[in-house]
């Protein structure tokens, strides 16, 4: 028997219940098998493609939502039966079905996983849904979207950080070169600690004692149990003995606040941009000739920009700790200079009551900075660097007065 027979003849009894159920007619069942029928032999054939198996899954959704139009509209009638049968659960598992048999004729291709991954969620199949990013993990444990992906539905959907922080870690573990996953990673760090902070503010969770509290209930209204969860690909034992193992554990202590737990503070993220900074350059240097200060100058930008999309955390912490990270080896370089000089001043705005000392703060350290600087080349970079960060970010801002452009303007002359 053919395989394509043999998947047919396990629809019949679902075909059956929708014509006993009077939800199709006969020659509407018929041309269901046809169409089966013929879905079938182009899967099973040596020229089948990709869009095959989606056009397959397409019919199967456009079917399903047929019988559940009719179903709707006859048992208000009264005149469908209603209990449970056969032809209400066999289109979902046909469609997983035809999903499973599409990832292992075409294991790499992407576009499958994804379809296959966004039917579970909407289903909210959870079971099957670990089941198909275990099998994604394990084929590509390369593919650093699938980790983000992962990492996103145990956070965004179960609402696990810990599971999350997992997938990143170990993901890091085989994608120790992608600067984007290490950046992902910090950013939902950041995220976290914002969400929590914020939740506790609302509730009113002050002390550890009713943080604590919270949490264990939390954890019960969400427990999924414990093999209905992503495992991972595991690594080798010189893999184990890595700098990544630098990184925070995944159950984090996160009780307290800011002033008390350096994790609420986003130092996470910080060890996150420390180790990613060292372990990056240490690909691209062994990779290809590169300056090192341009390369981690660059990066360093992306992580600040990371950072300054979190307006509830103190983001001049965060952002003079990449300062002092550059500035610990690269004291000279002029760009490093005017991060310095420019980096509290990112994140202030004309309305800001600060805004003036700030200004003024950035200006001392400005002309400080210059002075030091021992030719007259350096000197007209880091003027030309300052000079027009402070026309782009302030002079040519429409909320500027009158008053404000006459100060920055006598400043600019200073320069």
């Amino acid at each position: 028997m053919s395989k394509a027979r043999y998947y047919l003849e396990q629809t019949v009894p679902e075909l059956e219940d929708l014509q006993k159920k009077g939800l199709f007619e006969k020659q509407e069942i018929t041309q269901i098998m046809r169409r089966r029928t013929d879905f079938e032999h182009r899967l099973n054939s040596r020229g089948s493609k990709t869009r095959d198996y989606l056009k397959y899954v397409e019919f199967e959704e456009n079917l399903e939502k047929l019988r559940k139009k009719r179903y709707a509209r006859l048992s208000k009638a009264g005149l469908v039966n209603t209990k449970p049968s056969i032809s209400d659960w066999a289109s979902e598992r046909r469609i997983l079905f035809i999903f499973d048999r599409s990832i292992q004729k075409f294991p790499n291709d992407f576009l499958l996983w994804e379809n296959y991954l966004n039917f579970a969620k909407q289903r909210k199949i959870f079971k099957k849904i670990y089941t198909i990013y275990n099998q994604l993990l394990q084929l590509h444990p390369t593919h650093v979207q699938s980790w983000l992906n992962a990492a996103n539905f145990e956070y965004e959907v179960v609402g696990s950080a810990k599971n999350a922080r997992t997938l990143f870690q170990k993901g890091l573990r085989f994608n120790k070169d992608s600067s984007k996953l290490w950046i992902e990673y910090a950013l939902f760090e950041l995220s976290y600690i914002t969400k929590l902070l914020n939740r506790r503010k609302i509730l009113g969770l002050v002390t550890e004692k009713q943080q604590l509290e919270h949490e264990s209930s939390e954890q019960k209204g969400g427990d999924f149990g414990t093999d209905d969860m992503i495992k991972v690909p595991s690594f080798t034992r010189d893999e184990a003995r890595d700098q990544l193992n630098q990184l925070p554990d995944a159950d984090l202590n996160m009780l307290g606040n800011p002033e008390t737990n350096p994790a609420l503070r986003g130092d996470v993220a910080l060890t996150i941009f420390d180790i990613g900074m060292d372990t990056l350059w240490g690909f691209k240097k062994a990779n290809q000739m590169a300056n090192e200060f341009d390369f981690k100058y660059d990066l360093a930008l992306k992580f600040i920009d990371v950072f300054n999309k979190f307006t509830d955390l103190d983001r001049d912490y965060l952002n003079s700790h990449v300062v002092q990270y550059l500035t610990r080896s690269f004291s000279n370089e002029i760009k490093c200079v005017y991060l310095d000089i420019t980096i509290p001043l990112i994140n202030c705005s004309i309305k800001d009551g600060k805004f003036i000392e700030s200004l003024q703060f950035a200006t001392k350290k400005y002309l400080i900075f210059k002075k030091k600087l021992g030719n007259e080349a350096d000197q007209l970079e880091l003027k030309n660097l300052f000079t027009q960060f402070i026309i782009e970010r302030f002079l040519q801002d429409e909320e500027t007065d009158d008053k404000t452009k006459a100060l920055l303007n006598t400043i600019l002359k200073k320069l």
